[in-house]
């Protein structure tokens, strides 16, 4: 942004650090919670339960390339190869067990002279009046997990009226299962629809799940899945594009309803999905062949199969 206005800052703002992941498939002993543990060299990284598949990261390298490019490097996939499989022994963990990997980059302070690791995840706001730009303020650094504090921080800077941060109540132990299971009941009744695309809803919407139950509730195509292999439903494509902000196919089955993520999409699954949320959208056979090819596209260059027979990958299995 201060490039394409001209703006001009004694120094960079922001440095990129590439975080990357492995996906595997479940296997015996896989987790069923998040799974906190420290690798070889002693930095923190995480094993998930994840769209019926495991999910492994996270790395830390130094990377100010352009980020919709970033991919993971050959040596950090056989570095969290090698962490699970040190977590995991019996799984017998290899290479060979990826199933894809993906990379995204990590906006944090500019901080040439430190390690990754030492550099702060808190955000700063940079007033750019001394730059010559009243009233600009750039946010550095941040996460998905501190937004709406951001976003409240951001208000306030520039006079506007905030709320002060919500207070989250926790239940002990299992206290919130038999509400979300009547939750579930109630959304299964409403929309007419299975209990387990019920959960689904609600455990991937949240309070917007009544009015996607009751949208499912209007026509059978509405309540049809996205694709033969989900419990997810078009319903839940339709509300992305409304009220989400999705744009693109991609937008909607890798973001917002990231079904393409699953363990058994494919090419098959694409095509049922663009073709049954064209018929309720409305879209041209032309229309739906363009959504088609784009999402694959994006899909292909984001989930990155791991090359198999590679010499650096079969040294993480050692």
């Amino acid at each position: 942004m201060c490039q394409r206005s001209s703006i001009r800052t004694p120094k960079p703002l922001l440095d990129g650090v590439r975080g990357s992941h492995i996906v595997l498939p479940r296997f015996p002993g896989s987790p069923n919670a998040a799974v906190y543990a420290e690798a070889a060299d002693g930095r923190p990284i995480f094993v998930l339960p994840w769209n019926d598949q495991v999910l492994v990261g996270t790395t830390e390298v130094a990377d100010t390339a352009d980020p919709e490019k970033t991919a993971p490097s050959a040596d950090e996939i056989q570095y969290l190869v090698r962490s699970v499989a040190q977590l995991f022994p019996k799984a017998k963990i290899t290479p060979q067990s990826v199933k894809y990997s993906f990379a995204g980059i990590r906006p944090l302070p500019y901080s040439p002279n430190d390690k990754p690791s030492s550099v702060t995840r808190r955000h700063l706001l940079h007033d750019h009046a001394d730059n010559g730009a009243q009233h600009m303020i750039s946010v550095i650094g941040g996460k998905l997990t501190t937004a709406a504090a951001v976003s409240r921080e951001c208000a306030r800077k520039i006079g506007l009226n905030s709320p002060e941060s919500p207070v989250l109540a926790v239940a002990p132990g299992r206290g919130l299962d038999p509400l979300l299971d009547d939750a579930v009941l109630e959304i299964s009744r409403i929309g007419a629809i299975s209990e387990e695309s019920a959960r689904g809803i609600i455990e991937w919407h949240g309070q917007r799940a009544t009015d996607i139950a009751r949208m499912a509730l209007v026509s059978a195509e509405l309540r049809a899945p996205i694709c033969p292999h989900t419990s997810h439903v078009i319903a839940e494509v339709v509300e992305a594009y409304r009220r989400e902000f999705a744009v693109t196919l991609a937008d909607v089955l890798l973001r917002r309803v990231p079904v393409a993520l699953g363990p058994c999409w494919s090419e098959f699954c694409s095509r049922e999905a663009a073709v049954r949320i064209g018929a309720v959208l409305g879209w041209s056979e032309q229309t739906v062949g363009a959504n088609l090819e784009a999402f694959e596209m994006e899909r292909t260059a984001f989930l990155r199969p791991v090359a198999r027979n590679n010499s650096a990958f079969e040294a993480a299995a050692d």
